[in-house]
């Protein structure tokens, strides 16, 4: 009988260390395979991984006047603009050396209406709710100078054209970078090309007509002086709103000073109604130039025969022969007729080809880094359809004008003047057409 309790107590004994060992080795088997795992460790992992991918595109607001006064102007920039970043991301995109990667741009449409106070607006959207890296600018200097402000105001870099160098220079900015023709070097354009007509046939009293704002005063600040140099005299200098529906009373001023020639900064719609109207009065010129509003397609097609003899300005031409510049006009007549050929598209699409060059060189989307790639003094943008393009320490990349004669839908070059291509023709009267 003892021995009996003896072994059931040993046998008990037994069990309870059995047990004492399991319940041992499974908690050091759990304690094992939970310490590899902590959460914290996971996510500090991760976190330098995300912040390494930084950013997945080169976001640029594009401000334009897709509507308003300047609204034929504004249709072949924008479609420059957007060629440009199609050929940029066609090459996989800008080498960002920051990130060692390529990226691809985007632009952000925003209208400025033609109104200056909405191109600041639209810089201000850009800026503030876009958060874009780069600004591309309007069409026209007062655009540009509102566009320009807010671009120094929040230190963003604002890059544009059709900003005259003289304004540039009055505005002492340093957060806008411009390339475009001098206000003078465009005055003197407008009448070189009279140079190879007999001096007997040539026009002698003109007529300097422009806006009444910051373009049409730098404009004509230089006009007499440069006009008699030529041997010219400025019978009239005639200021008018822009958007005026009747010329009428200027018209009645310029035969009143025996004008036979018209030099003129004005607006694509403002011009159509200016030459329909000289028309219709039977004003009868020998000549003449046209800024920035007889640029656009439209106005030859609108006007058809009666934009004949009529010379436009303009800073690009195909005919020139500047890198890519056959190649952009074939894209451009591929989109918008075999019979369409711009004078404005080489300029624009130089401006974005040139602003990702200046970001590849920064190796940066930082805009302090980039802005001062455009003032160092050094920076070109090379193999454009412009050429190659120097920019100053000051932010400038000043380029020579050129004028072209309207003729059967052409633009046939005037300056800088070839006569194996063509030789200008003076205009005769509307009854003789």
């Amino acid at each position: 009988m003892q021995k009996s309790k003896l072994y059931f107590m040993v046998c008990i004994l037994a069990v309870l260390v059995l047990v004492s060992l399991s319940f041992l080795a499974a908690c050091s088997k759990a304690s094992t395979t939970a310490a590899p795992a902590p959460a914290a460790p996971a996510s500090t992992a991760a976190a330098p991984a995300a912040a390494a991918s930084g950013p997945s595109e080169i976001v640029i607001g594009a401000i334009n006047s897709m509507t308003g006064n300047e609204s034929l102007v504004g249709k072949e920039p924008q479609w420059a603009y957007e060629q440009a970043v199609t050929d940029i991301n066609a090459n996989g995109g800008l080498f960002i050396k920051d990130l060692n990667k390529k990226l691809p741009v985007k632009l952000v449409w925003v209208d400025d209406e033609s109104d200056s106070s909405k191109t600041a607006a639209a810089a201000e959207k850009l800026i503030k709710e876009n958060k874009v890296d780069f600004i591309l600018g309007s069409v026209d200097s007062p655009l540009n100078i509102a566009g320009g402000a807010v671009a120094e105001k929040y230190k963003k870099l604002y890059v544009c054209t059709t900003l005259f160098a003289e304004n540039f220079a009055e505005q002492k900015f340093s957060w806008v970078a411009d390339s475009f023709i001098s206000a003078g070097g465009l005055m003197k354009a407008s009448v070189s090309g009279l140079e190879v007509i007999d001096k007997a046939s040539r026009p002698q009293n003109f007529c300097v007509l422009v806006e009444d704002n910051p373009d049409g005063q730098t404009f004509s600040g230089g006009a007499k002086a440069t006009l008699e140099s030529f041997g010219y005299t400025m019978a009239l200098l005639e200021p008018f709103t822009p958007g005026t529906k009747d010329f009428s009373a200027s018209i009645l001023r310029m035969k009143n000073a025996h004008c036979d020639a018209v030099v003129t900064l004005i607006s694509p719609t403002d011009a159509i109604t200016l030459v329909r109207q000289m028309k219709e009065s039977k004003f009868n010129l020998k000549y003449m130039f046209g800024g920035r509003g007889f640029w656009p397609i439209d106005f030859g097609t609108t006007l058809g025969a009666d934009a004949d003899y009529i010379i436009s300005d303009g800073f690009w031409a195909e005919a020139l022969g500047a890198p890519g510049s056959k190649k952009l006009g074939d894209e451009f007549r591929a989109k918008f007729g075999a019979d369409r050929n711009s004078v404005t598209i080489g300029m624009f699409y130089s401006l974005m080809q040139g602003l990702g060059q200046a970001i590849e060189t920064a190796g940066s989307l930082d805009p302090q880094k980039v802005r001062d790639v455009y003032y160092s003094g050094t920076f070109t943008a090379k193999s454009t359809p412009m050429g190659d393009v120097a920019y100053s320490n000051t932010g400038i990349g000043q380029v020579d004008p050129v004028a072209l004669q309207w003729w059967k839908g052409a633009r046939m070059p005037v300056v800088p003047s070839n006569p194996s291509i063509w030789t200008l023709k003076l205009m005769p009267p509307w009854d003789q057409r």
